[in-house]
């Protein structure tokens, strides 16, 4: 028992440290990328222009409402080149977000193998043994998913409200 106390904290930190810091990056390099091929007040308006045009296509199709669903294949082209616009940005961001999977797959779990990461209560029987915590291989990508989430609404990528 003494040995899983001692090993969990310093390990989960590092892998929570490298998760977060990836994240931040990403999302800042993410940032850096909209300002420089679409410009961020743009973008920011693109994106509810495309928001508007994806709720407004929903109400349409529900309601059946075959006058507003003409109006709206007119601005249909429109539409398209504001989204090819805000493509450019996530192309590239897309090739550096490898980096989650070369860190995951060829540093961390070579790295840590099976050293207990986390306990998840409720989760196996009561966390007496190391086979009852949850190893790199799943605490990595929870992180990541976590810190990416946080990093992209606190820099503005992702707005908080809807």
């Amino acid at each position: 028992m003494s040995e899983i106390i001692t090993t969990i904290p310093i390990a989960t930190l590092i892998v929570i440290g490298i998760s977060a810091g990836i994240a931040f990056l990403n999302s800042g390099i993410n940032r850096l990328l909209i300002n420089y091929f679409v410009g961020w007040e743009q973008y920011r308006v693109i994106q509810k222009e495309l928001a508007e045009f994806r709720q407004e296509s929903m109400a349409a199709a529900k309601s059946g409402d075959k006058k507003q669903m003409e109006k709206l294949k007119k601005k249909q082209s429109q539409i398209n080149n504001m989204q090819a616009k805000t493509m450019k940005p996530t192309m590239v961001q897309f090739g550096i977000s490898f980096v989650y999977l070369f860190v995951w797959f060829l540093v961390l779990t070579p790295t840590f193998g099976t050293t207990p990461m986390a306990y998840i209560p409720g989760i196996g029987t009561i966390a007496t043994s190391v086979s009852d915590a949850i190893p790199v291989f799943w605490w990595y990508p929870i992180c990541s998913m976590f810190f990416g989430l946080l990093s992209s609404r606190l820099i503005g990528i992702m707005p908080i409200e809807h």
